[in-house]
């Protein structure tokens, strides 16, 4: 006989369902009496509860609680919540992306928790100290005096081991299926700015030359000490036009790009400089408009031209069978990044967690693959 658990807390049950945006019917596909548990007409198995405790992001034993704990209620133990939702309420309303706001943000309270069990500190976050009147272009030279350049160009990784250095905790959604996977239409990017360990979510279904630019879009957000989400349409035009020049500047700085630009007669020109500078197309025509290399008509045309190519391109992927095999120690340790992988190996080493937690936390079922994670730091 199955075991069923009867003292659950139904309107917490109900709350934590609410709070990251799930309906009775988004939640009736895992679990189909999910409207009797909550009327308390039908008793939920350990097994039922194990998967609303992960549905959810919240500890199974929250649910048999008196009331739900501050650090659970997203609106308060995420302050930028709030923020967030004023900044894009419309991409703000996906269950999705407030369930993955919600836990990552639990990934970062774990980051810190762990650090204090071991008597260990995060690494400090001191960047530029701007004001409202910072030019971009002023604040792209603090940036890259901050993060203590060695070369002229970076590519995507290497910009994000960079800022990660300096104390900002940066995690990609999956471009797979899966808990993380959000729609890349609807979500490039977010910021969540705290004073210590700020977070910047990128979309890893995006390319990876036009993740730098949203990197650095982000940071621009963090800069000004404020949470935002962006998509392909911006909500605040003045903040969001002052990140994509402070974004810009940073990855093709005006000196150096205009040096490398003699003449656009062609779409393909552009192309070939975004290789040079490893970002995007779209993100070089941005900053070729921004330096008026080109005036809004031509930005317009090769706009166009790049949209109609990048849905041919979508409309080819979908239609190829397979796709490219998954190396997912590397694909993990990607994903979650440097800051949060040391630490929890450094508390693996420590044992303040085993291997089997370990692996629960990377999301991997195979021990193996986390064993072979740490030979990949």
């Amino acid at each position: 006989m199955t075991s069923r658990v009867e003292d659950i807390n139904t309107d917490i049950l109900q709350k934590c369902r609410e709070q990251i945006g799930l309906a009775l019917f988004d939640v009736e596909k895992i679990i189909k009496k999910i409207a009797e548990i909550e009327n308390g007409d039908h008793k939920p198995t350990f097994k039922q509860l194990d998967t609303l405790s992960e549905l959810y992001k919240v500890p199974r034993w929250v649910f048999v609680s008196e009331q739900l704990p501050d650090k659970y209620q997203f609106d308060k133990a995420v302050p930028a919540f709030r923020q967030l939702a004023s900044s894009n309420a419309e991409i703000f309303s996906d269950s999705k992306v407030r369930s993955v706001i919600a836990q990552v943000e639990r990934f970062r309270d774990l980051i810190l928790e762990l650090l204090d069990d071991m008597g260990e500190t995060i690494v400090s976050y001191n960047p530029p100290e701007l004001t409202n009147n910072t030019k971009p272009e002023y604040g792209a030279t603090l940036i890259r005096k901050w993060l203590e350049l060695t070369e002229e160009k970076y590519d995507f990784e290497k910009w994000k081991k960079l800022l990660e250095k300096k104390g900002i905790f940066i995690f990609l959604t999956s471009r797979y299926k899966g808990w993380s996977h959000v729609d890349k239409m609807l979500l490039r990017g977010l910021a969540i700015y705290h004073s210590t360990l700020p977070i910047i979510i990128i979309n890893d279904s995006d390319a990876k030359k036009a993740q730098s630019f949203t990197l650095f879009h982000e940071l621009g957000h963090l800069l000004k000490k404020e949470s935002a989400i962006d998509d392909w349409e911006y909500y605040e035009r003045d903040i969001e036009d002052w990140c994509d020049e402070l974004a810009g500047n940073v990855l093709m700085p005006a000196e150096l790009f205009k040096t490398a630009v003699s003449s656009i007669d062609n779409l393909h020109t552009v192309k070939s400089i975004a290789r040079n500078f490893k970002v995007s197309a779209y993100a070089c025509l941005v900053r070729l408009r921004q330096l008026q290399v080109i005036n809004q008509g031509t930005y317009e045309d090769y706009e166009v031209q790049l949209k109609d190519e990048y849905v041919e391109l979508q409309k080819k992927l979908k239609d190829s069978a397979g796709g490219p095999s998954r190396d997912r120690p590397q694909e993990v340790l990607n994903q979650y990044g440097h800051i949060y992988t040391n630490v929890l190996f450094q508390a693996y080493h420590s044992r303040e967690i085993g291997l089997h937690k370990l692996s629960k936390l990377f999301n991997l079922k195979k021990p193996s693959y986390v064993l072979e994670m740490e030979g990949l730091l």
